[in-house]
């Protein structure tokens, strides 16, 4: 077809994103189309593409999850595992987290308990997981989207590591101690207001705006952005927000 092979690279595409116990929305698949296509066409230049599907399977929602799953248990009422009602499911253990504070202290243990390793918590979350997964495969077949469950990368994969990144920065100076939480401040990015912006409240919180090796396009029809970092031994290639 005249189209000059170039130079091998390990590229990683991170695309589609999902999250556990939700269907996907249109982000979702405007970001598994535009990135299956990204991957089909780096692949037939001969690259090596490793596919990221870095599904949202991790965080303080699967502590009210669970809480509200054992809560219904206990009342020996019956829940749908249809992904759609499972969503349903969803809105139900979120207004009940913010609406009742005994609720949302279990919630909250749950958390903390999942993190931890307990067994009752990950049978309860693996078993969401699944749900999601499964229904997710169903919906990349349909579109002809080339991605599976080996490609699946999910925000639970970091939980063994993040131990020692946070001892790591301790030691290092890098990270403080800061209303109870571990922070990395980057004094020099702020917002507009001039505060420290901070990131994430997990575990490892950045306070800081996006830093400048990661170019961001924004697409204003959208309100979408469009990541792409690169690094030295491979290239990385995000679709998601």
């Amino acid at each position: 077809m005249g189209v000059a092979q170039a130079e091998k690279q390990n590229i990683v595409v991170d695309y589609s994103a999902p999250n556990v116990a939700k269907e996907m929305h249109v982000g979702h698949l405007r970001s598994t189309i535009i990135g299956d296509a990204v991957v089909r066409t780096l692949e037939f230049l001969g690259h090596n593409v490793i596919r990221a599907n870095h599904l949202g399977d991790w965080g303080t929602q699967f502590g009210m999850l669970i809480a509200n799953l054992e809560r219904h248990e206990a009342q020996g009422g019956d829940i749908s595992m249809d992904l759609s009602d499972i969503e349903g499911f969803y809105r139900e253990s979120k207004a009940l987290y913010d609406e009742d504070e005994e609720f949302a202290k279990t919630a909250r243990n749950y958390v903390v308990r999942l993190q931890s390793g307990d067994e009752y918590c990950k049978e309860k979350w693996q078993q969401l997981v699944k749900i999601t997964l499964e229904q997710n495969q169903r919906n990349y077949d349909r579109l002809n989207v080339s991605l599976t469950d080996k490609d699946v990368m999910g925000e639970s994969m970091y939980n063994s590591m993040l131990a020692g990144i946070v001892e790591d920065l301790k030691a290092k100076g890098l990270a403080v101690e800061d209303d109870g939480a571990v922070v990395v401040f980057l004094d020099e990015y702020k917002n507009k207001d001039g505060e420290l912006w901070v990131l994430s409240s997990r575990s490892v919180t950045a306070a800081s705006c996006t830093p400048p090796p990661i170019s961001r396009v924004r697409n204003t029809a959208t309100k979408r952005s469009t990541r792409i970092a690169c690094c030295t031994s491979s290239t990385h290639v995000s679709t998601s927000t």
